[in-house]
């Protein structure tokens, strides 16, 4: 009695129905781990969210996104330096030019990710506000504060500023500071007659 064909001699060789699908199962796994798979550089952090949960900060260096589970989000650590130009009268009313340059880094890679974080270009409109201000509340024998080397009382303040966003300022340097030299000669006639 010869019975007919069983069902996994159907395929020539060594290729069965079931190691067919286990090939198939290999691959599909393969596929998905190598689009899981990201590598996040020294520099920034990889902030991912699981469906929808408490972000986790990962990196730098190997790590794995679930794809249509996990969403990640880079997170540069590093911004360049915002330059700051401006024009701020003193309290005595002596007009400064001021160059300053900002230094500003991601201290907090999920704050920074979940929020809305303006343009560098709002972020140095802020910067010349607190800066003015500083400028406009004292008179100009009283900014040595501002000279390089000495202690920025601005980058605190404008740290506060922008930590809500999850930045840090690391520096905040007046590099040059000009006064016209009509502003100048008014100031010391000024000064003169007190």
């Amino acid at each position: 009695m010869t019975r007919g064909p069983h069902r996994d001699e159907l395929l020539p060789g060594f290729l069965t129905w079931t190691s067919l699908a286990l090939l198939a199962c290999l691959v599909l796994i393969a596929v998905l781990v190598i689009a899981s798979l990201r590598v996040v550089p020294e520099g920034e952090r990889l902030v991912v969210s699981r469906l929808g949960g408490p972000p986790a900060v990962r990196g730098p260096g190997r790590t794995l996104v679930v794809p249509g589970i996990d969403r990640g989000v880079r997170v540069p650590l590093r911004w360049g330096p915002l330059d700051l130009w401006l024009e701020a009268p003193t309290r005595d009313g002596v007009l400064l030019r001021l160059r300053a340059v900002a230094l500003i880094s991601v201290s907090d890679p999920a704050r920074h990710a979940l929020r809305p974080v303006p343009e560098a270009a709002a972020i140095s409109v802020l910067a010349e506000g607190r800066l003015r201000r500083h400028v406009a509340e004292r008179h100009l024998n009283e900014l040595a504060d501002l000279l390089p080397g000495r202690t920025n009382p601005l980058a605190a303040d404008l740290d506060a500023a922008v930590a809500e966003w999850g930045l840090k300022v690391t520096a905040l340097e007046v590099v040059r500071a000009d006064v016209p030299l009509p502003a100048l000669r008014r100031w010391l006639t000024g000064e003169a007659a007190r």
